[in-house]
């Protein structure tokens, strides 16, 4: 199944909801019934214990039913939120929880219990509604990663727009290198981070490929005897080998880790340009046409200074 199509069976749970209220299925109907008679017996004709019994059999199906559906809806409206569950996450997704959760939706996998909390089996496993919601969450874009970024990327446009003299215009990329590294590179999913959209609508993944195709093997030093398989004469890199080359990316987390800086740094240095003044820009230029003629940067701090402290412009 694909990502769209399972989001649409998220929509209809939500759908059928919304419209027209909880509607059990026969298995769902009989299911209850079994249980609600076999309370009436033990009421009917039962001790004190037994009926004690049939009121807990009764007042944990309501229970169960409650919790269940409503797990239902929540689960498949969280699915539905594509800003926060992307083809991505979904693509996380172990593939047997993929397979129950479809299932659970379309209500060919109906709840159990287990020492009296609702769940349902899934791969010959049985999984509490708890367990299923928290491996949901494991692959859900990195919202926190893509606020700390936001945050990041106004402070170095609103400090780029405060800025006066061209001498003083520069981006200091050490400094927020180490910044973007400390505080969002190292303590984001790296996943969520290369493969989500957590700069605009952009995905760091595609930008890579893109950027790799942009040129040939020659410019990655690669001469046309080391290359084993077909390429193209004028020795460009193929949107496949692209792929197979950001997916030996992935694999390695310290190279992906300092790729992913560069990334971010670079998109906030262009965000610092862009957003100095046209004076200042004017000005800029003028003096980066003069030969030797070094522009002033304030000191920077070391990399080593910057853990656990998320730094702002006006710090550099």
């Amino acid at each position: 199944m694909e990502y769209n199509d399972f989001i649409k069976q998220a929509k209809s749970v939500s759908d059928e909801v919304e419209t027209v209220g909880l509607k059990p299925t026969e298995n769902q109907k009989e299911h209850v019934l079994s249980i609600i008679s076999d309370a009436q017996e033990k009421y009917r004709f039962g001790d004190k214990f037994e009926k004690g019994e049939a009121n807990e059999q009764i007042l944990s199906l309501k229970n169960n039913i409650i919790l269940t559906e409503t797990f239902k809806y929540e689960t498949a409206n969280a699915i539905m939120n594509t800003d926060s569950f992307s083809a991505n996450s979904y693509n996380r997704l172990n593939k047997t929880l993929k397979n129950g959760l479809v299932n659970i939706f379309n209500k060919s996998n109906l709840p159990v219990t287990k020492d009296g909390n609702p769940g349902y089996i899934i791969g010959n496993k049985f999984m509490g509604l708890g367990e299923i919601q928290d491996e949901i969450k494991k692959v859900k874009v990195d919202d926190n990663s893509r606020n700390i970024f936001n945050i990041m990327r106004d402070d170095v446009s609103s400090s780029a727009r405060k800025i006066q003299g061209a001498e003083f215009s520069d981006f200091n990329f050490r400094k927020t290198y180490a910044n973007v590294y400390d505080n969002l590179v190292s303590q984001g999913d790296l996943n969520s981070l290369a493969n989500d959209k957590i700069l605009g609508n952009r995905i760091f993944k595609d930008d890579f490929e893109k950027v790799i195709m942009a040129g040939s093997y020659k410019d990655f030093g690669i001469t046309d005897d080391m290359i084993k398989d077909p390429t193209p004469a004028d020795n460009k890199i193929t949107a496949e080998d692209a792929r197979i080359i950001s997916d030996e990316l992935m694999k390695d987390e310290k190279l992906l880790a300092q790729t992913l800086t560069d990334y971010f740094t670079n998109s906030l240095a262009k965000n610092h340009y862009n957003n100095l003044s046209p004076t200042v820009q004017k000005n800029r230029a003028k003096q980066l046409a003069q030969p030797n003629v070094p522009m002033q940067q304030p000191t920077s701090t070391p990399p080593s200074e910057t853990l656990g402290k998320v730094i702002t412009i006006d710090d550099i």
